[in-house]
């Protein structure tokens, strides 16, 4: 006999059966006791499946989503267990399942890391200033040890794929926005126009996580030596030119002008952090590499989020999401349009 489905934010959880399949994959948890939402919104869902001896961390795609790679779990687990061998501190993963009885979606299973994801300078308030500048310096130091790790190191590798690298990108997030739902936003042709003409012709190349930024990772609330636990959210993660990915940190550190994108770009100011240009000092120190071009580069990321945005907008207005809801997604596509377009004026 079944036990009937326990809905959970949204998601109809087969109990019982994600109990029997954790119980297959991680047999020292010991029973599941429980299911509850850890984030959801716009990404892929995050659950916490507490157990008898451990805590256990379930990812499945989000509700009504648009099919694309972004949201292939068997990807994602596998980039989990291909960094886990990097310097890059990332849970362990315990198993992927295709089974979407269980989650209605397919998920995979990892550790849970018990630490702090910040989302506001409140987060950061209990850790002391010194801490905070540590991860800083923890953020940027794990970046140039991620884009060091020599490519063949990757089993997803295939050589000659350097080539242009900028120019595949370009092409492949504007055939994206062609290709989605999309309100008339001529600026993202205008932005996409300019950018082809002012990004460099480099064939820099190397494992991109593509969404790096704090609030993608885990740290330690007690500030330690190394206080950046874990980096998550590899689901738009590729190879790539590197500065995209300092970019995008930059991106969602300070906002430009007078222009705000996303509310993570006051957490630097309010809590003390280090600012952009000494994050960007930092990051060419540790990994030798010149950041002339970075303003268009941070362009780039900027537009690339409007892509990503105007998706995220059109999703909320088709499942019927809260107003405020769909007009935070609105004003943050156009907000990130914005911004590209003061980078490149600049």
């Amino acid at each position: 006999m079944t036990s009937a489905p326990t809905d959970v934010a949204g998601v109809s959880v087969d109990v019982a059966g994600l109990g029997a399949y954790l119980a297959r994959r991680v047999p020292d948890a010991g029973p599941l006791s429980g299911v509850e939402l850890l984030t959801g919104g716009s990404s892929n869902l995050t659950l916490l499946a507490t157990c008898a001896h451990r805590r256990l961390v379930v990812r499945r795609p989000p509700i009504g989503l648009i099919p694309e790679q972004s949201h292939d779990m068997r990807r994602e687990h596998d980039t989990l267990r291909m960094i886990a061998t990097t310097p890059v501190p990332v849970p362990t993963v315990h198993g992927y399942c295709g089974d979407e009885s269980l989650l209605g979606a397919p998920f995979y299973v990892m550790d849970y890391v018990d630490g702090t994801v910040v989302q506001t300078a409140d987060d950061l308030a209990v850790i002391r200033p010194s801490a905070r500048i540590r991860i800083c310096t923890d953020l940027v130091r794990i970046l140039a040890e991620l884009h060091a790790v020599p490519l063949p190191s990757f089993p997803s590798y295939q050589p000659g794929r350097s080539r242009n690298v900028m120019e595949r990108h370009l092409k492949r997030w504007h055939e994206r926005w062609r290709g989605r739902p999309h309100r008339d936003l001529p600026e993202v042709d205008r932005i996409a126009a300019e950018l082809d003409r002012r990004l460099p012709a480099s064939d820099a190349l190397t494992f991109v996580h593509g969404d790096y930024r704090l609030g993608n990772t885990m740290v330690d609330r007690f500030g330690g030596d190394r206080p950046v636990l874990a980096v998550l959210d590899w689901e738009l993660s590729t190879f790539g030119h590197p500065l995209t990915d300092l970019a995008h940190l930059l991106a969602y550190w300070e906002g430009t002008g007078e222009v705000r994108s996303h509310r993570a770009q006051g957490i630097a100011q309010a809590a003390g952090l280090l600012d952009a240009q000494a994050m960007a000092e930092r990051y060419a120190a540790e990994s030798g590499r010149d950041l002339e071009h970075l303003p268009v580069f941070l362009a780039f990321e900027h537009w690339r989020a409007a892509i990503i945005k105007e998706a995220i907008y059109q999703r909320r207005l088709r499942n019927g999401a809260a107003p405020a809801d769909v007009d935070d997604a609105r004003s943050g596509v156009d907000s990130h349009l914005a911004e590209a377009a003061l980078r490149l004026a600049r």
